[in-house]
């Protein structure tokens, strides 16, 4: 499994480079720092031969784990791009203290429904990545 950093972080743009796009950029390599370190715990367990079924049960959580995660960023990125479609009134807010509420908001709720099961691509992720069939 190879997935490089440089696509999961986001794209640095005049309207992205506040508190938000450095709260993103964080967020973005501590999943990144995740993954790599569940990618070398796998390569390492590969490279020693037979894996025991400790390891094959800590692999599988490390890849259920990371698909979970990898959908709700997703997910967090769907509902921006919905919300960039309300027009912005005193309705819905207007100011940038709401603007991070709501980004903050997204993240917890998208979280949620990725560990609940979500769209289903977190599922489809780790069967691909582990083989399994249901």
């Amino acid at each position: 499994m190879q997935i490089s950093g440089a696509e999961l972080m986001p794209k640095m743009n005049s309207t992205n480079t506040g508190h938000i796009g450095a709260y993103s950029i964080n967020k973005e390599a501590r999943f990144q720092a995740e993954l790599d370190q569940a990618h070398r715990r796998i390569n390492q367990a590969a490279k020693s031969g037979v894996m025991t079924p400790e390891q094959l049960a800590q692999r599988d959580k490390d890849i259920k784990d990371a698909s979970v995660q990898l959908e709700a960023i997703m997910l967090k990125m769907l509902y921006g791009e919905m919300w960039k479609t309300v027009p912005k009134d005193s309705l819905y807010g207007d100011d940038n203290a709401m603007d991070i509420y709501r980004d903050m908001y997204h993240e917890e709720l998208t979280k949620k429904m990725a560990m609940d099961g979500g769209i289903g691509l977190s599922e489809y992720i780790y069967q691909q990545l582990t083989q399994t069939k249901k």
